[in-house]
């Protein structure tokens, strides 16, 4: 990867449903290489299908997404999934799949006819097993774990797929409060780390947090880009989120804090 150019960029980009709804309309954005970028905007907005376009999901009515400086579109599906790795909102495992079955199909953009399962098959599980605390579930079935649980294991099959830059579309959703702190603090470990992360949230306090830039969606368009101390003041929350709100800095954190006033 050039570390030079953004990790991630979309260019005018525009996309549609049933080739009539317009989403997400001239979109441009760039995603900083390391960074831990946080799309968030109000229901509807577009942030996921920004998201999707990104990972190459969604395919675009015009404009274009470019990775590491070249067209996503030229990447081949395989070499894509070695570089980009994705945790849609309605992820599901094969029904009674083991732990361990799940976190190792992460290993199969690695797989050509000529290189089958190997030992760094083995050692890539592992670690990403062991990074998400989740080896005393390895042999559990996945439709036995509770949400918190799940989440992590699914985080881990991100992992083994050992990509640059992960993906994640509102990761926290359904998950109670502590497992939603424990999983947006196992995603900064894995920044701090090296890994570009880029996630779509609700939370105004937790991405103000974690984020070290926000992309602000409203109405299909872009409505600010920068880091939380930029774009979250009480003006800008009320005119996109329509909430009359006191911006102050976490006594922990010194982030902005978003209070309803």
């Amino acid at each position: 990867m050039n570390p030079t150019t953004p990790a991630l960029e979309a260019h005018e980009l525009t996309v549609t449903y049933d080739h009539t709804r317009t989403v997400v309309n001239g979109v441009s954005i760039e995603v900083r290489r390391g960074s831990f970028t946080v799309i968030l905007g109000p229901n509807a907005s577009g942030k996921s299908t920004v998201l999707r376009a990104l990972a190459r999901v969604l395919h675009p009515a015009s404009g274009e997404v470019r990775f590491d400086g070249r067209a996503i579109a030229d990447y081949g599906s395989k070499e894509l999934a070695r570089q980009l790795g994705l945790l849609p909102q309605d992820a599901i495992a094969p029904e009674g799949m083991r732990v361990v079955d799940l976190v190792s199909r992460g290993r199969h953009p690695h797989h050509t006819p000529l290189r089958r399962w190997s030992a760094e098959d083995d050692e890539a599980t592992r670690r990403a097993l062991e990074a998400t605390r989740t080896s005393d579930l390895a042999q559990r079935r996945v439709d036995e774990l509770s949400g918190g649980q799940r989440q992590r294991v699914w985080v881990a099959l991100l992992l083994a797929q050992q990509t640059p830059v992960l993906l994640l579309d509102e990761p926290t959703t359904f998950l109670d409060i502590s497992h939603q702190y424990e999983l947006l603090d196992l995603l900064r470990t894995l920044n701090d780390e090296g890994k570009t992360i880029v996630a779509v949230l609700h939370d105004l306090n937790q991405a103000a947090r974690y984020a070290s830039d926000l992309i602000l969606m409203q109405d299909g368009q872009v409505a600010g880009t920068g880091s939380p101390q930029e774009l979250l003041t009480a003006e800008r929350i009320r005119d996109v989120f329509g909430l009359d709100a006191l911006v102050v800095p976490d006594p922990v954190t010194g982030t902005p804090m978003v209070i309803r006033r």
